[in-house]
């Protein structure tokens, strides 16, 4: 077994799929009867969830609207100043992780090798979930997500898209007008350029540049349980619900540390 992670400790990792939801959850509740706990999940009995949620702290699962993959960075600490000003969905609550192993949901890519605890969940082919050891302990936890990649519908709403309804606080503005006004002088991202740019040469290269990088698109955050944290809520189909923003100055998106 892997050492567990120490205070300022960050790791990453991507999942190629993960189903519309990301979840974490403590390792002992989850591996216990893997199928009652999906079924706990897809089920959505309210009662059940709110026991293992509120009571036992075992696990959060938040939906997603698109089946993508996506990469994650774990967090033991303090969040950095980009992390802390970038994120555009966050939850918070308590996860209990006595057993000193955290669960996260998704099928491993090419990072599989290089974690020592991805096969103590796996299947005969894929890793299903990467294991991810911590002191043992109640954790406040933390779940961000960023742009470019974000697909819990905030940077949609942020840039004005009609897909969604845009949540109470946000105002919508053009990609290009909230970069222009909130970083001027800035160089622009490629991921950003993609999207703005209108010469195609141009374009193009930003998007070749864009594909090359790794960008995050989930931090997971674990710090000292506090005792007056406001507890989520529990959405009708059984997903604890995002809390949206616009952040103060357009993302610059967040790169692959390690």
């Amino acid at each position: 077994m892997a050492e567990p992670m120490a205070l300022g400790d960050r790791i990453e990792f991507g999942f190629w799929e993960a189903g519309c939801m990301i979840w974490v959850g403590a390792k002992d509740f989850v591996s216990q009867d893997y199928d009652g706990f999906c079924n706990l999940i897809w089920d959505n009995n309210q009662p059940e969830l709110r026991r293992a949620i509120f009571e036992q702290k075992a696990f959060l699962a938040m939906d997603l609207y698109q089946d993508d993959g996506y990469n994650v960075r774990v967090v033991m600490g303090d969040l950095n100043e980009q992390e802390q000003e970038e994120w555009v969905a966050r939850v918070r609550w308590r996860l209990d992780l006595s057993c000193g192993e955290m669960i996260v949901s998704g099928v491993l890519g090419d990072d599989l090798d290089d974690l020592p605890n991805a096969k103590e969940v796996s299947d005969d082919s894929d890793c299903l979930q990467c294991c991810v050891p911590v002191p043992p302990n109640e954790y406040q936890v933390e779940i961000y997500s960023y742009p470019p990649s974000d697909i819990t519908t905030a940077w949609h709403q942020i840039t004005g898209s009609d897909l969604f309804p845009i949540s109470e606080g946000i105002e919508p503005e053009p990609l290009k007008a909230y970069f222009e006004r909130t970083r001027p002088n800035t160089p622009i991202p490629a991921w950003i350029g993609c999207e703005i740019e209108e010469d195609p040469e141009r374009r193009q290269k930003y998007y070749d540049e864009a594909y090359s990088l790794h960008y995050t698109d989930f931090v997971i955050r674990l710090s000292p349980a506090i005792a007056d944290l406001q507890p989520p809520k529990l959405g009708e189909g059984g997903a604890i619900e995002w809390e949206f923003r616009k952040p103060d100055r357009c993302p610059l998106g967040l790169t692959r540390q390690c």
